[in-house]
């Protein structure tokens, strides 16, 4: 059967029963092949945070292939199709939980409380030998927590989750993740980036996510250039192009499908606009991409 979408994935959907309401469950290797080895391809509507403790194989993670290497931690996004493949051996655990899990528990600290300060985080990190066996320390008692089904478990996982997240930040060394501020300029950003995930389909000027912010698309656009080091329009075309790839690699939809798709009037301009963007033709993307992952497999 021809694929002509990308299907969603939740908590729910996994069909595990003891899962905290539909909003975190802890998953160990094994669970995890079963799930996100199928050929169909997944985007999630949770995160997922993922130790690798030994064996071998592939995590596709949108278009970027990684391998399954001892010692590295995984984190995947909202939104975001993932698989395995060529899976041997493969022993490690996750924990997946929703944007509300995370934010259930206010600590004063908006870095701390907000999962904001994981956009654009690297999709994974290596540790040092003790530095992973510290991580998987807490990895281990977050599923304790979760077994144990006692009073107040939620809250205590939620508040182990946000150490577990900020060491991950923190091992980035990226001050942008680090030194995150409440002021009014990174408010407009992070509103900013909410409303391109909402309307990227439909809206693809700056000016149209302006007059949402009550801002001059001019301001907007040096509130994101100073901040992200790139234009409004660049992060607008970016999220488009994204969203392309996935469809071009993971459905059997055809350009001019895709085209419709992401609210484009006809085949000829969305490919001008893929290449402007992409250096390529989607065709040619799509080829390569398929050629390489076949190269792989071999």
């Amino acid at each position: 059967m021809a694929k002509t979408k990308i299907n969603s994935v939740t908590i729910n959907s996994l069909k595990k029963t003891n899962s905290l309401e539909g909003e975190f469950i802890f998953l160990n290797g094994k669970e995890l092949g079963e799930i996100f080895s199928r050929s169909d391809a997944f985007k999630s509507k949770f995160y997922t945070l993922m130790t690798v403790e030994s064996g071998a194989g592939k995590l596709l993670i949108d278009h970027e292939i990684y391998d399954l290497k001892k010692s590295r931690v995984f984190f995947v996004d909202y939104n975001q199709v993932f698989r395995f493949s060529e899976v041997e051996n493969f022993a490690g655990e996750a924990v997946l939980f929703t944007r509300s899990f995370y934010n259930l528990i206010y600590t004063g600290n908006r870095k701390i409380k907000n999962d904001t300060a994981f956009s654009d985080l690297p999709p994974m990190m290596d540790f040092s030998k003790s530095g992973f066996i510290n991580f998987r320390h807490g990895i281990s008692d977050i599923k304790k927590e979760f077994e144990s089904a006692a009073l107040l478990n939620k809250e205590i996982i939620c508040l182990m989750l946000k150490v577990s997240m900020l060491k991950f930040i923190r091992k980035t060394n990226n001050a942008d993740y680090i030194k995150f501020k409440t002021n009014r300029k990174n408010s407009h950003i992070e509103q900013f980036k909410n409303l391109i995930e909402l309307h990227f389909k439909d809206l693809k000027r700056t000016s149209d996510y302006a007059k949402y912010l009550a801002i001059s698309a001019n301001y907007l656009n040096a509130l994101v250039k100073e901040k992200l080091d790139v234009s409004a329009e660049n992060l607008i075309q970016n999220r488009v192009i994204l969203e392309a790839e996935r469809l071009l690699l993971n459905t059997d939809l055809s350009v001019t499908e895709i085209s419709f798709e992401l609210g484009f009037s006809d085949k000829s301009h969305f490919g001008k606009y893929f290449k402007k963007i992409a250096g390529e033709s989607p065709n040619i993307f799509r080829k390569k991409f398929q050629n390489q992952h076949i190269n792989s497999e071999r």
